[in-house]
């Protein structure tokens, strides 16, 4: 397992909050990225990182559909 943090960020690029989950895989992470997404309806994308290591970046409009 590793250690994925989440942030999910508004559209002026400001994230106040962030959660972390001990996960797999990237897959898994991105996974859970939309779940965090969609639990976050202020956010327009989510950043995900593994440590220093940024793994992606969800956006809503092209990551929810």
């Amino acid at each position: 397992m590793h250690l994925y943090t989440f942030y999910p960020m508004r559209a002026d690029g400001a994230s106040t909050v962030f959660e972390t989950y001990d996960l797999a895989d990237d897959a898994a992470a991105r996974a859970r990225g939309r779940r965090v997404l969609r639990d976050h309806p202020s956010a327009a994308e989510v950043a995900i990182w593994q440590g220093e290591r940024k793994v992606d970046v969800l956006t809503r409009a092209s990551d929810m559909a």
